[in-house]
């Protein structure tokens, strides 16, 4: 008999394990709170289109993305496009990403620039990366770039993503962002894809694949507790319909989300304490649509004392949409007091900034906004990270996992479809063993 197992949350990495489970011949059944699946890749009506809530781009490197739309029949709605990068600073908007944009950047020593080039060079040479785990980054960074170069190029972004934080990550997690887009070049030029139709066009698509091959999906149905029946035993889930049992119970929504389920279960409170333990940014992202783009870049850095804004995504210079799309994200802590903030001040502050990029732009120009909130958006890499982690099966019969698990990698779509459905596949050898 086929084994039923839960599959909590309904993200890239929730998805990818429900459809791999049906693959394998198990019965999946996906819970999801929200009223949508997808998670940080779920989309919403805005400006008479569909838009992702909070913007995503795919790398050449997205090996288990590209297998999975092949799978789905979209491998052909994959589209590229050579994207540039720009830096304001100072009131100036700078050209940047390129060997050339960085050399001519005359707002550093000549050293300090060539020095930014070897670092970035020797990110794309690096292969064993280990050794960086018990390096901060801001050291690091500092020890490559000098104080001047660090200041100038890194600081802002740390502090205006992570706030306390900053000091405490880890230079093996900044390696692999900075590695990622650095191998994301044709002919040295940063090549980006996106998916006609988006982010929901793949997660349609396989919701209709999941229902095809018996998964139960369950939306507005979030997880109030859960506990193991004891070895071999599986487990249960208490949601608002109700208990109901599983052969197993596969987590993947962000790791302190899972810390109230096994309260509820009456889990040990020290092993609980390691979920709520683990420390993540909360992200409010302004969405802008204008009439006019606000630079020719798909992404600008942002160093302004006026703004505690990382960056600027001007998402339609990559994919084509109806007006001129523009992503804001404001990353921090849940606990910071901004955070509370209306998002009418979030908006506000969003199209200050993008007119002191672009003076040009006036008020009239901007035809709709929107705010977005997500508690857990990004999570803290700290040194040693693994091991501030839970364990992989806290208790039997369940396994708990978010985007932390595939460290130093950063949280990404293709990440989590490739992890997820190794995940899946080891999970129903493990009850099949069980079972002989």
């Amino acid at each position: 008999m086929a084994p039923t197992i839960a599959v909590v949350g309904g993200g890239p990495m929730g998805l990818a394990v429900a459809y791999q489970l049906a693959l394998e011949g198990a019965k999946p059944v996906l819970l999801e709170a929200d009223d949508r699946l997808g998670g940080m890749a779920a989309s919403f009506q805005f400006a008479g289109q569909t838009l992702e809530r909070y913007y995503h781009f795919h790398c050449l490197s997205d090996q288990a993305f590209f297998e999975l739309l092949e799978e789905l029949g979209l491998a052909d709605q994959l589209r590229w496009k050579q994207t540039c990068m720009g830096f304001f600073v100072d009131g100036r908007l700078y050209r940047w990403g390129s060997a050339g944009s960085v050399l001519s950047f005359r707002r550093l020593p000549l050293l300090t620039r060539l020095r930014y080039l070897l670092h970035a060079a020797r990110c794309l040479s690096l292969r064993r990366w280990q050794h960086l785990d018990d390096i901060r980054a801001t050291d690091w960074l500092k020890r490559w770039l000098g104080p001047q170069g660090y200041a100038l190029l890194w600081q802002k972004l740390f502090a205006y993503k992570f706030y306390e934080h900053s000091d405490t990550l880890s230079a093996a997690w900044i390696w692999s962002r900075i590695r990622r887009l650095g191998q994301s070049r044709r002919w040295l030029k940063e090549t980006l894809g996106y998916l006609e139709g988006g982010s929901q066009r793949w997660i349609d698509a396989l919701e209709q694949r999941l229902r095809e091959l018996g998964c139960e999906i369950q939306l507005a149905s979030p997880v109030l507790a859960m506990r193991s029946q004891g070895p071999g035993q599986g487990a249960v889930l208490r949601t608002p319909a109700g208990e109901r049992h599983f052969d197993a119970v596969i987590s993947t929504v962000p790791l302190p989300l899972v810390a109230p389920m096994l309260q509820a279960g009456g889990a040990d409170p020290a092993l609980v304490a390691r979920y709520s333990d683990q420390l993540s940014v909360a992200c409010a992202c302004v969405v802008l649509q204008t009439r006019q783009p606000i630079t020719g870049n798909f992404w600008t850095n942002i160093n302004d004392e006026r703004f505690a804004i990382p960056g600027i995504i001007e998402f339609s210079n990559l994919r084509p949409l109806q007006g001129h799309i523009t992503y804001v994200p404001y990353y921090m802590p849940a606990s910071h007091p901004d955070y509370q903030r209306p998002d009418e001040a979030f908006i506000a502050d969003s199209i200050a900034c993008l007119q002191a990029i672009n003076p040009d732009l006036a008020r009239a120009d901007v035809l709709a906004a929107h705010c977005s909130r997500y508690r857990y958006a990004q999570p803290v890499c700290g040194t040693h990270f693994h091991q501030s982690l839970p364990p992989l099966q806290p208790l039997p019969g369940i396994t708990t996992v978010d985007t932390t698990v595939y460290y130093p990698e950063d949280r990404g779509i293709a990440e989590s479809v490739g992890y997820g459905r190794e995940l899946a596949r080891q999970v129903v050898r493990a009850l099949q063993a069980d079972r002989r």
